[in-house]
């Protein structure tokens, strides 16, 4: 502890306005009042989130410490100086509304342990006693509402100096978030990474990310242009299927027609709208303050690198740019955070002595023949059951959940299927009996816009492709378990017909991604009843990249000529089709077809 004479002059000076301070003071004590309100109404109501808090996600101890170094997300620079600053300006409030109520300050000091982690201003006890209840009550509120003064402050300077000046440095996309297992993340993509293009088409905004990513399909192979903290990168990223994820994470906003699209596993914003956000913290007033616990600040490299000041704050050197940036939020969150707690109605804290005077005022309003002794030990009960309350339920926030909070509830639905791999119009049958958890229903959506329910299920495809089967299971609180079975379905169609002279004929199917291979076999027979003249016949097939087969030929009356054609390259998904041409009036021909399209067992 060190006490010290020195301020009590400063403090002496800056009071001289005492009619001044007075009106500030009475507003600080309202500020207070509703804030203690406020306060402890939050306390009584997160006492209650403790049975639905699961036991493994109770707070740590050291996140309900405010001080650098033993609260991990407190930066110690940063944090020594906001807390010097929540200190000073509380204990001087103190003392300045000690002097205008005509008390001695008799000395100011500080609790060291290797840096400030306390302030004090010891008023004179005798004056103290003897001063009016309101006054007293300015002085105790001048702590708490100068730190409230003092955060705003700050966070005006924040956000409407330092971050609104902030513009993104690139065009792109910010990554913000990269989802495990799935293309991007496997490629080495991460949060905070500016996506600038992919296959060399420029991705300035959200509508040119959905345009790019809804001509995709899963498996393909692109190139993704990528600003790495202001490096530029290319990644080699192979897809994913949305389907499955959404099957997977967001069961219930899954569509069909998923299925089968391209999935890096990112999800890209404006960089703008991160900005503008922390620029009107009033928006998402959690959000703003909860910017340490999502490691936003101090504003980390790979923020820095993606945005730049602009405007007349821009002619500040970068470095000195983002410690006053950094400085300024962490002096606003000290502050905010020392002014919330010194308003909650516990002594020793300023609002437990504003909350006994309160009481005792109201009581010398409404009781005023109640005797002295019997109005002081009314406020001590009240005043001890409160701040005992208190203490309970910030304790309680830390045991609470480890004590009564919600135990895992099992559920895991499971589908056993006898076969997942086949060919269109065969029955496939599905058995959620092995499912565990107390289900009572079960809704099946078999990917082809068809669905069922029931514990046991058969289903038929009339088109091949990669289906994904999903089953969404229910307990008797309407809690789910979503599991998934993926089926490959090859397609086998054939046909036949007749072409006469001069005309054509098309036999079109569309392929579906997650395609294998496309193999063809075609038989094509001269029918002109000619015995001299052949038939000249073209035989064209198109894939969704244009013709990949195109043959001629000379066939005699009754003569057949086959044709086979079979590929696993190439831009395979989209639309395919035969054409047969007769090339004059006397090519006459007919033709029948197998066509067969394999497709990959799982994606």
């Amino acid at each position: 502890m060190w006490r010290t004479d020195w301020g009590k002059d400063f403090i002496e000076r800056i009071s001289q306005n005492k009619p001044f301070w007075r009106r500030v003071g009475d507003v600080w004590v309202v500020t207070v009042f509703i804030i203690m309100i406020l306060m402890f109404s939050l306390l009584l109501w997160q006492a209650t989130l403790a049975w639905q808090i699961p036991k493994t996600s109770a707070v740590s101890p050291k996140m309900m410490i405010g001080l650098p170094g033993l609260n991990p997300v407190i930066p110690l620079w940063y944090g020594i100086l906001a807390l010097v600053i929540a200190m000073v300006v509380h204990e001087f409030s103190h003392g300045i509304l000690s002097r205008v109520a005509d008390v001695k300050v008799k000395a100011l000091g500080l609790l060291l342990f290797f840096f400030p982690v306390g302030a004090f201003v010891e008023p004179d006890e005798e004056g103290m006693k003897s001063m009016k209840k309101w006054e007293r009550m300015r002085l105790y509120a001048a702590g708490p509402g100068s730190n409230m003064v003092v955060a705003v402050v700050f966070s005006f300077l924040f956000s409407s100096v330092m971050v609104a000046s902030l513009e993104p440095a690139e065009d792109g996309l910010l990554l913000y978030s990269v989802s495990a297992d799935y293309g991007g993340a496997e490629a080495g993509l991460e949060p905070w990474m500016l996506l600038t293009a992919i296959d060399e088409e420029e991705v300035r905004n959200t509508d040119d990310w959905k345009r790019v990513m809804n001509d995709t399909y899963a498996g393909q192979n692109v190139n993704v242009s990528i600003l790495n903290r202001g490096v530029p990168e290319i990644y080699s990223v192979t897809l994913s299927d949305k389907g499955s994820y959404y099957l997977k994470y967001y069961p219930d906003y899954y569509e069909s027609w998923m299925s089968g699209k391209g999935f890096m596993g990112v999800a890209a914003e404006n960089p703008k709208i991160i900005t503008d956000s922390l620029a009107n913290p009033t928006e998402n007033i959690l959000l703003y303050i909860s910017l340490p616990f999502a490691k936003l600040q101090p504003f980390p490299e790979h923020f820095t690198s993606i945005y730049e000041p602009a405007g007349a704050i821009g002619i500040l050197p970068d470095n000195i740019f983002w410690i006053l940036a950094n400085s300024f939020y962490w002096i606003f969150w000290l502050n905010l955070m020392v002014g919330l707690t010194n308003a909650l109605p516990a002594v020793p804290l300023d609002g437990g002595f504003i909350f006994a005077d309160g009481v005792t005022g109201i009581l010398d309003k409404f009781k005023k023949g109640m005797s002295e002794q019997r109005k002081e030990k009314i406020v001590d009960n009240l005043v001890g059951i409160l701040a005992f309350t208190v203490v309970f339920l910030v304790v309680w926030q830390l045991v609470g959940p480890r004590l009564v909070g919600t135990d895992p509830v099992i559920l895991d639905a499971n589908i056993n299927a006898a076969d997942t791999q086949g060919w269109n119009g065969d029955v496939f049958e599905f058995d959620a009996s092995m499912s565990n958890g107390n289900f009572v229903t079960y809704e099946w959506d078999f990917g082809d816009n068809n669905t069922a329910t029931g514990e046991k299920v058969s289903h038929s495809w009339t088109e091949g492709g990669l289906y994904f089967v999903v089953l969404t299971a229910k307990d008797s609180e309407d809690r789910q378990s979503v599991a998934f079975e993926q089926v490959s379905i090859n397609h086998f169609t054939e046909g036949d017909g007749s072409v006469g002279g001069g005309s054509d004929d098309t036999v079109p199917t569309t392929v579906n991604p997650y395609v294998k291979t496309v193999s063809i076999y075609i038989n094509v027979t001269g029918d002109n009843g000619l015995p001299i003249v052949q038939s000249d016949v073209t035989v064209t097939i198109n894939s969704p990249s244009g013709a990949v087969f195109e043959q001629d030929f000379s066939l005699n009356n009754g003569e057949t000529q086959a044709v086979s054609f079979s590929t696993s390259e190439g831009e395979m998904v989209g639309e395919w089709e035969i054409f047969l041409e007769s090339n004059d009036p006397a090519s006459d021909f007919t033709y029948d077809y197998d066509w067969y399209t394999y497709y990959q067992s799982n994606s």
